[in-house]
């Protein structure tokens, strides 16, 4: 974290030696990281998990495991599979937003969208595309916002992008047939479907 030794880390610390669950990253929290963050992850991951996806999860949406392992299993023949929420929201040029990108000019003419890419909630990526970021990781662009990266780095290359609809957020947790809920019931009205 970015305050060393405080309190939410003596108590990591901890259950980290209780139980062994943590995958700690060499990274400094901070919103503008994301991205940074976002290679980190996919890079450590594959050196350390022989998987066939790998998955990364908000801290405050729920997943069924049960209906998460299905969803990725319709795709385990396919060799470079992006799964998520597929959206294409505006590029937002204003300095005084959220979600302002530093580098819209280079999305073309103001009031442009972005490219399709999956929200940042939860999203997955076969084993292929984890290996090629982290292959490549030094030379991947980061653009303001961590979704937009991801999607931006796979925009050139030969992958199948899967909009499941079960992996947005906004369902309210409860429902056992859900794939993820969430009590952010508003982050598909940040940017609009199109």
């Amino acid at each position: 974290s970015a305050t060393s030794n405080s309190i939410l880390d003596r108590a990591i610390d901890s259950e980290e030696a209780q139980h062994k669950d943590f995958f700690r990253l060499e990274h400094v929290e901070g919103y503008h990281e994301l991205s940074a963050k976002t290679k980190i992850f996919f890079s450590a991951a594959v050196a350390k998990w022989d998987a066939e996806f790998y998955v990364k999860v908000d801290d405050d949406v729920h997943v069924n495991l049960g209906m998460l392992a299905t969803t990725l299993g319709r795709h385990r023949s396919k060799p470079r599979v992006y799964i998520g929420c597929m959206k294409s929201g505006p590029v937002l040029s204003s300095k005084n937003v959220k979600y302002h990108e530093p580098e819209y000019w280079k999305f073309g003419e103001e009031g442009n969208k972005y490219f399709r890419h999956a929200t940042g909630q939860i999203y997955a990526i076969s084993k292929e595309l984890a290996t090629y970021i982290s292959i490549n990781q030094p030379i991947l662009h980061k653009y303001a916002n961590e979704d937009v990266s991801l999607g931006a780095w796979f925009i050139g290359l030969e992958v199948e992008h899967i909009d499941d609809r079960n992996m947005c957020c906004g369902t309210p947790p409860g429902n056992a047939l859900n794939l993820v809920s969430s009590y952010i019931s508003t982050c598909q009205k940040l940017l609009p479907q199109s």
